[in-house]
């Protein structure tokens, strides 16, 4: 299924819903959140998806005042992706070692900057996989490292950073 920038924006939406939610009220379990985005219009939303917005914004369950275990937003964690940021702002470096290429980002916009890779369908990538800060791209030619992350920089307005650590 092809995904696109449209797509990008939902989920930006969702994680920026689902921050509102649990900083204005108070649920004790994933059902009650989704419930209440399918209340917000996300009326085909699953439990995977709360469970992975909670995730990505650093959701922890502790106890309120009378004893109830709620999602609360962890204070360690209150960076909200944004998004009307422009991809060269979520990236934080571009290196590679003799095996893959690593996309550092910013923490909550692993995902977006995969899909936007992934959706170039670059003749010499054969793989991207994302977590919440970091994408990990894997080459069908590890001989043509420097040419992929050359290539990813580009795609992403990223300018050649000389201080990297790259490895022989």
């Amino acid at each position: 299924m092809k995904r696109t920038l449209s797509t990008l924006e939902k989920e930006h939406q969702q994680l920026i819903l689902c921050h509102q939610l649990i900083a204005s009220r108070s649920f004790s379990s994933q059902e009650e959140l989704r419930q209440e985005f399918q209340r917000a219009g996300y009326r085909n939303i699953g439990q995977s998806t709360i469970s992975q917005l909670l995730k990505t914004l650093g959701v922890v369950k502790v106890q309120n005042a009378k004893g109830k275990k709620i999602y609360a937003l962890n204070e360690q964690s209150q960076l909200i992706p944004d998004a009307m940021r422009s991809v060269s702002e979520m990236v934080t470096d571009v290196d590679h070692n003799p095996q893959f290429v690593v996309v550092h980002v910013m923490p909550g916009y692993g995902r977006a900057v995969g899909r936007i890779i992934d959706q170039h369908r670059l003749p010499e990538v054969f793989g991207v996989i994302a977590s919440s800060t970091s994408v990990l791209v894997a080459p069908r030619e590890t001989t043509a490292l420097d040419r992929v992350c050359s290539t990813i920089r580009r795609i992403l307005a990223i300018k050649e950073n000389p201080s990297s650590n790259r490895l022989p």
